[in-house]
């Protein structure tokens, strides 16, 4: 029984454990996608010259800093290959623009804001200077620029990473709504970075979107969030007109570049491009795809995606005993995934209560240990009961054979004693006279009562080495020995009388060496094979 136990329990936990393959994603659920979001954040750094040539040439140098633009985004490759909109990481303003009127008001001490519109000045001299300076750069330029555009990403980790991750930019779209791909320079060389899960295309049944905006540095306390948005007609590139105020809000919080989630595939099937004076545009996933072939780049997801996914089966089951395990195993590999922190917590919270699901099979199945120990006194008695089993079938097969040893199996009772023929006897032998005249006419023979005897009518007693000598005061009666015509009795030795057992019952003999009874007419014991004379 304790194995029928192990092996009852033993199915059930598989069972527990296949369940949730058998159930793989159900649909409804982004949280396949959100733990790839990322901010992305991207500033200029410009390095102008000014040349000042009115009297002795001089060069004025400046470096500044400016902010370009700020999004959304989502990670493709657990190296740290990322996706935004071209929009992001190249904004419409040049800032060249701004830095000439840095420079320029600084050096000639002239009021120019420092922003990105091209200014006049009254001083016809100067303002020929200033148009000089704003590009294009030609042959006549007072100012040479370079910029430099700085990239920064912050992927959606708990605790949050303060200054990001620097990447560099692999291509740029033709339009702010093309896809732009970035790579990471630090903090991917492990490859455990948290990917999403790209699709191909918009379905022709697809009637909504879910846009991931990140309207901040994201962390535990500043999610991604997530608003629904709907197509018209269904599976194709446009919202409904009564979603644009949404979409506007959105853009205004950094929903640019932002990924669109098919909710009933959990997948990412487009980005969110627009704002300010661009129109509302949904980028589908085949151009993200031909944007990553054109940088060279495979999207792919990671180790930790997928030991996460495996979470989530068990997680969106409510099986949540069983993801506590595993999206514990997601740590191990990621100690900061954000979502998954979040799901252990709620597993935790509900283990073992009336929302688990696995809580029945558990309590249902018996613990292994219960069904497969065995009490000690239970293999104490067993081994007794054998060992008691074979020493009764051993000892009668050791006695028959040390009995057919010593010559032969002891009767259960011992035989009547077989008188001995002829008799032995000490008395010297009698010879008798014969006298014709007292022949008789028959010949008589007389002979002791032989209480047991096998032989055959007619046959004598002859001696054998098993034949013992009567104990002394053994009575005996007259044997007469037939002859020609008369019978002459033989005369017996008169021995005196002991207390031996009367004639016809078993005189008992015991071994000096084991103490057993011995039979009667054995030279040896039966059971040891000592000689019975001894």
């Amino acid at each position: 029984m304790p194995r029928l136990h192990s092996l009852s329990a033993g199915l059930a936990a598989l069972g527990v454990l296949i369940t949730p393959l058998l159930h793989p994603h159900p649909s409804g659920s982004t949280d396949r996608v959100t733990p790839g979001a990322v901010r992305v954040e991207s500033a200029s750094h410009v390095s102008i010259t000014l040349l000042d040539d009115r009297s002795v040439i001089q060069q004025v140098v400046r470096e500044y800093d400016t902010d370009l633009a700020e999004g959304s985004g989502f990670t493709v490759t657990p190296d740290g290959v990322v996706v935004t909109a071209t929009g992001v990481v190249q904004a419409s303003r040049d800032p060249r623009v701004y830095a000439a009127n840095r420079v320029f008001a600084e050096y000639f001490k002239v009021k120019i804001p420092a922003d990105f519109s091209r200014h006049s000045l009254k001083d016809a001299d100067l303002d020929r200077r200033l148009q000089a300076c704003y590009p294009p750069q030609g042959a006549n330029s007072t100012c040479i620029a370079t910029v430099t555009t700085k990239v920064t990403v912050f992927p959606y980790l708990d605790p949050p990473l303060p200054e990001g991750l620097p990447a560099q930019i692999l291509t740029t779209g033709a339009s702010p709504a093309a896809p732009a791909v970035l790579k990471l320079t630090k903090g991917g060389e492990k490859e455990t970075l948290p990917t999403v899960p790209l699709g191909t295309t918009i379905g022709s049944a697809v009637a909504s979107l879910d846009v991931m905006t990140l309207t901040g540095r994201p962390s535990a306390k500043l999610p991604p969030k997530l608003d629904t948005a709907h197509l018209d007609p269904p599976g194709s590139r446009t919202f409904k007109d009564d979603e644009h105020d949404k979409l506007t809000a959105l853009l205004k919080q950094g929903a640019a570049g932002a990924a669109l989630i098919d909710d009933g595939r959990s997948e990412v099937v487009g980005l969110l491009a627009g704002g300010g004076d661009l129109p509302q545009t949904i980028t589908p996933a085949d151009e993200i795809r031909t944007a990553l072939v054109a940088a060279n780049v495979t999207p792919r997801r990671g180790p930790v995606d997928v030991v996460y996914e495996s979470a989530l089966a068990s997680y969106h089951n409510k099986l949540y005993s069983n993801a506590i395990t595993v999206l514990q195993q997601v740590l191990n590999l990621r100690g900061d995934h954000a979502v998954a922190l979040d799901h252990l917590r709620v597993a935790r919270a509900k283990a073992g209560t009336a929302e688990d699901a696995g809580r029945v099979a558990k309590a249902a199945a018996p613990q292994p240990k219960k069904a497969a120990t065995v009490s000690p006194l239970v293999w104490v008695t067993g081994g007794l009961v054998v060992l008691g089993l074979l020493v009764a079938v051993a000892v009668p097969v050791l006695l028959r054979r040390r009995r057919a040893a010593g010559g032969g199996d002891v009767p259960a009772q011992d035989p009547v004693p077989m008188a001995s023929w002829p008799p032995h006897s000490t008395a010297p032998a009698v010879t008798p006279a014969v006298t014709p005249a007292a022949t008789p006419s028959a010949t008589q023979v007389f002979e002791a009562p032989r209480p047991e005897t096998s032989r055959p009518p007619g046959t004598l007693d002859t001696p054998h080495p098993g034949d013992v000598s009567d104990p002394p005061g053994t009575s005996r009666p007259p044997v007469h020995i037939s002859g020609p015509g008369r019978a002459v009795p033989v005369p017996q030795p008169q021995r005196p009388a002991d207390s031996s057992p009367p004639r016809g019952q078993a005189q008992m003999k015991f071994c000096t060496q084991c103490g057993m009874r011995l039979g009667q007419g054995h030279r040896f014991c039966g059971f040891c094979g000592h000689p019975a004379d001894s």
